[in-house]
């Protein structure tokens, strides 16, 4: 049984150690055949690196490596071509100068390794000088290979608030300034290139790349291109199937309800008009490998921005699981003014979960992994790290149970300890943020036996929020300075358990209310929908 690579991004180390390698070549052989210039935008660890370092191979003409593969027996030259790579993983940006040094090292030592003398001064200048070099000496165009090229830019990403974060916001325009000069030489030194191919997680505008180059190719929502990072059910299933077996046999579960639960976790992600849907690579080999379903994308960071953004713009995260949008709204954006949709949908927290005539999108969440990463970072965030697993479990075991009044002591414990915690001043915001902090502790707790929906349409309103279990429907409205009565009489005022009627789940209906006097829960009422 092949091992599975988590972190190994080195395509020649994957192949010789006999690591799984998902072949992703006839998309490589689809860049290399036809145009020059490309980008390609996907969220963090979705197999960028490696899909750089391939081309990289590729175009060291190590064909053998390529034995088996799709574009082992394409019609290729295979000669070896001159290559700078820059990744901005390894570069240091803290500062605009530090940034510059390294990348001006970096030149330096691809200009010694080919054998050329740089005399240009200045950095944007020594690249146009190598390149034109390295041209000249192999009398071959010059592959340009640029990874998490926005990098320098989402580092330094932060609310405008303070003046640490000033700073770093002012670093990251520093930052973007230099990149747009450094790429600004890229269209002139056209006759001397083979190929640019640029990653990054985001697509930022004013910066020359989607100026200066406007015959660039951009990938990230092209619908050819769609499942050329992550895993499609079908690649999952081809490639993984020993490793599916042997942790189907651990949890002494058939193995197609083992497919059923990554489905759930981890697949979803859609980047194109096109229906089809792929897993996330890294939290796959995790779970393989630990061979325990668990959320692994999140433990490799969460850009504190992201989260910053959310608070700062007050955001109704009960809302992100069904938004619709244009389709301009998902392009470009300027760091000046930090727009939160496109941001959420590039980094990939939101996906694409239907398109209408090509013009409406509807977003959500991919995966149940990414909702309860996202809601758990959101919650800490709103909360002051105050709430901890045991409450949070001890609330879904009482619910499960239908123990109401243990139900409620829970959720009274857990507004508790948060009490003055980032406490809105107006009515309206208080209700809004109680119904926020409900919903995120209950999407904590969603699992194969539990499902939170909130906002949940129907044709006389919409629904607080909404818990299924496999015995019962949970209908639960929220109320503030009011009364717990008065919120169950809403819910069977407008019908809402008309809608669950061909379920055969019992309905319960649940009122609560929050006293803002005194920060938590008042009082609530439990319902049977026959009584």
């Amino acid at each position: 049984m092949k091992r599975i690579a988590i972190s190994l991004a080195e395509f020649e180390q994957i192949i010789e150690k006999n690591y799984i390698y998902v072949d992703k070549t006839r998309y490589l052989y689809e860049i290399v055949s036809k145009d020059k210039y490309y980008f390609l935008s996907r969220p963090r660890r979705f197999g960028k690196t490696l899909f750089i370092d391939t081309l990289k191979t590729f175009y060291e003409g190590k064909r053998e490596l390529f034995k088996d593969l799709y574009v082992y027996d394409q019609e290729w030259d295979w000669e070896e071509y001159p290559i700078i790579r820059l990744d901005y993983n390894e570069i240091e940006n803290k500062t605009t100068d530090i940034m510059k040094m390294e990348i001006e090292e970096i030149l330096q030592k691809y200009a010694e390794s080919y054998g050329v003398t740089l005399g240009a001064a200045r950095i944007s200048t020594k690249f146009s000088e190598l390149v034109k070099k390295l041209s000249q000496k192999y009398n071959k165009g010059v592959v340009i290979l640029i990874d998490e090229y926005d990098k320098p830019i989402i580092s330094n990403l932060g609310k405008d608030l303070g003046d640490e974060q000033k700073r770093r916001l002012q670093i990251a325009k520093e930052n973007q300034e230099f990149l747009k000069i450094l790429y600004d030489n890229l269209k002139p030194l056209e006759p001397y290139l083979q190929l640019v191919f640029i990653t990054g997680v985001s697509k930022f505008s004013k910066v020359s790349i989607f100026s200066t180059l406007n015959n660039l190719i951009e990938l990230d929502m092209h619908p050819r291109f769609s499942a050329m990072l992550g895993y499609t059910e079908e690649e999952l299933r081809d490639n993984f199937k020993e490793h599916f077996e042997a942790f189907a046999d651990k949890m002494d579960i058939r193995l197609g309800e083992l497919y059923e639960k990554f489905k759930l976790m981890y697949n979803g992600f859609r980047f194109s008009d096109e229906a089809e849907k792929v897993y996330n690579p890294y939290s796959i080999a995790k779970a393989l490998d630990y061979q325990k379903i668990d959320n692994y994308w999140f433990e490799s960071g969460t850009p504190t921005f992201l989260v910053d953004l959310i608070k700062e713009q007050k955001f109704d995260v009960t809302g992100l699981d069904n938004l619709e949008v244009g389709r301009n709204k998902l392009k470009a954006y300027d760091i000046t003014k930090l727009k939160l949709i496109p941001l959420l949908f590039q980094t990939g927290y939101l996906t694409i979960k239907d398109v209408e005539d090509n013009i409406i999108y509807t977003l959500g969440y991919p995966n149940h992994e990414v909702e309860g990463g996202l809601t758990q970072n959101l919650l800490e965030e709103f909360t002051d790290d105050r709430v901890e697993t045991p409450i949070i479990h001890r609330i879904k075991k009482s619910l499960l149970n239908r123990d109401y009044e243990q139900f409620m002591e829970y959720m009274k414990s857990l507004f508790a300890s948060i009490a003055n915690i980032n406490i809105p001043k107006s009515l309206e915001e208080r209700e809004h943020y109680y119904h926020s902090i409900f919903y995120m502790v209950g999407v904590l707790f969603s699992d194969n036996n539990l499902n939170v929906y909130s906002e949940l349409l129907t044709s006389e309103g919409r629904i607080d929020m909404l818990v299924k279990t496999e015995e019962n429907i949970f209908i639960i409205e929220f109320k503030c300075n009011q009364s717990a009565e008065k919120a169950v009489e809403q819910i069977k005022e407008k019908d809402y358990a008309d809608k669950f009627k061909i379920e055969e789940k019992e309905v319960v209906l649940i009122g609560i209310n929050f006293d803002t006097e005194k920060r938590n829960v008042s009082e609530f009422e439990v319902r049977h929908n026959d009584k």
